[in-house]
């Protein structure tokens, strides 16, 4: 493989992309944001900085795209442990949650990363933040049964109880992914006291959506 003469590869291979991009998850999620240059990711890729700016416009871009890997892993992830083609289920439910808890272990740069931007995002991570909820969001409601009501009004409120146990469930989730990365306020906590009480809620808010809906019946 040829090198430059300080031992660094050359901008100029297409196959540094990738690459690229791994360090800079592993940099922005080590440093955060504001505190990473394009040297510092160079120095992890062990490239020359030209070589980020041939395949980059910038640091914005690199975080964009280091984000899509994020949520594009993490998209895989619960389609993994509940395919979409199958239905919801507690049982889909629960695997969908301890997929995600591996994850954010075995991918502590990832998980750092996430932590950060899932609330700080703006420009095009925000874009790519709100998609994500969205898709989980609409996933979400195949955990929810789907029942029957005798009337306009019934159904109008029984929407809104779904969207609420929904976004419940979601943001909860969502939030303690985030709060459990490494460095995070629940990371000092047993991680299989947390994982327990994350599976303990969802499932009590996919129940107590089931009863007004029995009730109503």
């Amino acid at each position: 493989m040829a090198t430059t003469q300080n031992g660094k590869q050359p901008a100029h291979r297409p196959s540094r992309r990738q690459h690229i991009i791994t360090a800079a998850v592993r940099v922005f999620g080590r440093n955060g944001v504001a505190e990473t240059s394009i040297q510092d990711i160079a120095d992890e890729a062990q490239v020359v900085p030209t070589a980020v700016y041939y395949h980059f416009d910038g640091k914005d871009e690199l975080l964009e795209l280091a984000m899509r890997r994020v949520f594009d892993q993490l998209n895989a992830v619960v389609e993994a442990a509940r395919p979409e083609s199958e239905p919801g289920s507690a049982e889909g439910l629960l695997r969908a949650i301890d997929a995600v808890w591996d994850w954010v272990e075995q991918n502590p740069e990832e998980a750092r990363l996430y932590q950060v931007q899932i609330a700080s995002a703006n420009g095009n991570v925000k874009v790519l933040r709100d998609e994500f909820e969205q898709r989980h969001i609409q996933r979400a409601y195949d955990y929810l049964p789907e029942g029957t009501t005798r009337s306009p009004r019934a159904a109008k409120s029984r929407h809104a109880a779904q969207a609420l146990a929904v976004r419940t469930l979601i943001s909860t989730t969502i939030l303690v992914t985030a709060l459990r990365a490494e460095g995070g306020p629940l990371s000092q906590l047993p991680s299989r006291s947390v994982q327990e009480a994350v599976r303990s809620l969802a499932l009590r808010i996919v129940t107590a959506e089931q009863k007004p809906a029995s009730a109503s019946a």
